[in-house]
């Protein structure tokens, strides 16, 4: 069982004034702190204080580096903790769709000791590209209406935009998601296990007027090796592999595993 089963019906203890990511003195070979969490008690029903604090920035911000680029919204009708919108925008040509979250950025992330005073990783967002003829459906479409081959790139995407809010800690750049112990795939026939987050240039941070900080990150579907290979050598090396496998920035499922040589087990 993986983290696209397992959490979707439990959450997480209730935000505690003050509290930091889960401490930790675990370290992988390749230096990257590494996080454990159980799955908590259901703390039941808790609507977010703040909602859509900066989403009209961020549709500018978007629209600036994707010009001509028109979709629609999937917005959440439940929203837990936070309101978690994904929004779609395609390509003139056709030929690739944008997929970014918005309310992830709504309250902040909980820092580890050490950073706690880096505004500029307390707040961010997710997004993926997607092929253009990937059916993501339309204005006025339900998630309900896709099947899930199909929804699972937004699901991955709400869930990991909520999980620092619920689990009290923070996402960056270079961290690692397995979909569970046993890297479970993503979706039925494919090969991914989990996810890396990344950051590119062509997506840059966004200041708000009330000077808030805004990252985003690439969420790219990896293959168990590829994880375990970042946790050995460092993010660093996997993006160099990434860079001479040249992994495509558009998702594409059918990829090799940029990695596959990767045989240790680590412990």
């Amino acid at each position: 069982m993986g983290f696209l089963d397992k959490f979707k019906k439990k959450k997480a203890a209730p935000p505690q004034e003050g509290k930091s990511a889960p401490e930790t003195e675990e370290y992988s070979p390749g230096g990257s702190a590494i996080y454990r969490y159980q799955t908590p008690e259901d703390q039941g029903f808790r609507p977010p204080e703040d909602v859509c604090v900066s989403t009209e920035a961020i549709e500018k911000h978007m629209e600036g580096i994707f010009p001509g680029w028109q979709g629609f919204v999937y917005h959440e009708i439940v929203s837990d903790l936070v309101h978690i919108d994904v929004h779609v925008l395609r390509s003139p040509e056709g030929d690739c769709q944008l997929l970014y979250t918005t309310g992830m950025s709504d309250l902040p992330m909980n820092l580890p000791e050490e950073i706690a005073d880096r505004e500029d990783l307390k707040y961010a967002e997710l997004y993926m590209l997607l092929p253009g003829d990937w059916d993501l459906g339309g204005v006025g479409a339900s998630t309900q209406d896709l099947p899930y081959e199909r929804f699972w790139p937004i699901r991955m995407l709400k869930f990991l935009a909520r999980f620092p809010h619920e689990y009290q800690t923070w996402l960056g750049w270079g961290h690692t998601i397995p979909n569970g112990p046993d890297y479970t795939p993503v979706c039925d026939g494919l090969g991914f296990g989990g996810a890396v987050l990344d950051s590119l240039s062509a997506v840059p941070p966004l200041t708000t007027e009330e000077g808030r900080e805004i990252s985003f990150y690439l969420l790219i579907p990896a293959y168990k090796e590829e994880i375990e290979y970042k946790l050995k050598y460092g993010m660093e090396e996997l993006s160099r592999r990434f860079a001479e496998g040249k992994l495509p920035v558009v998702l594409n499922v059918h990829r090799p595993n940029l990695c596959a040589d990767f045989k240790e087990i680590l412990d």
